[in-house]
């Protein structure tokens, strides 16, 4: 029979000891890889027991999405249609994109809805930051930054040279069809989630 009390933080009873996580050292890291999506790092640290491993990290670029309603209260949504190369297979997903060197996020986000949707500054009604969160942190360095943004009106689309996409209205009612794939983009599926819980698709 489990040991109920050992639920408690700190009760001498239970049989584990706990690590001083706090004890880690960070020495030197070498790049293994780069590549244009972000650099592999092998960065060597002291454990808490005192032995040096070499542990492998990915340090990418933060990036940013959005979940673009078209006019307050809309039941419509402007997404993207393109091809994911890790689950090779066409996907319906927000915009989104890299933040650039000596960018911010905000900036990211006009950028990319220029760039993907043809959206204009003047036709952002508002804006409101979701939440910016690590994908991974077990691995990877960055962090991204989703966003809510009421527009008004999208234009032709003019994305980079190797991008491939078309934009797509996608209603309210088909949004959990999309987003509860079990390849999906989890942390689109948190913005999607966490915006729900809060009630902004319902404020005109």
């Amino acid at each position: 029979m489990a040991n109920e009390s050992c639920g408690n933080v700190g009760n001498d009873k239970c049989n584990f000891k706990r690590l001083n996580v706090m004890g880690w050292i960070i020495k030197e890291t070498e790049t293994l890889l780069k590549s244009p999506i972000g650099d592999f790092n092998a960065t060597a640290k002291i454990d808490p027991k005192g032995v040096t491993r070499k542990y492998i990290s990915m340090k990418a670029p933060d990036w940013v999405c959005a979940i673009v309603q078209l006019g307050a209260g809309s039941d419509d949504f402007l997404m993207v249609q393109q091809f994911r190369h890790g689950i090779n297979r066409d996907v319906v997903e927000y915009p989104s994109g890299m933040v650039d060197k000596g960018e911010e996020a905000l900036q990211a986000l006009f950028r990319e809805l220029d760039e993907e949707l043809g959206i204009k500054r003047d036709n952002v009604l508002s804006v409101n930051e979701l939440y910016t969160a690590s994908p991974n942190p077990a691995f990877m360095e960055n962090r991204i930054t989703c966003y809510h943004v009421v527009a008004d009106a999208y234009g032709a689309s003019h994305p980079d040279e190797d991008e491939f996409l078309d934009p797509v209205i996608v209603k309210r009612g088909d949004m959990e069809s999309i987003v509860y794939q079990t390849d999906y983009n989890a942390m689109m599926r948190l913005a999607w989630e966490h915006a729900l819980a809060i009630g902004i698709f319902d404020k005109k």
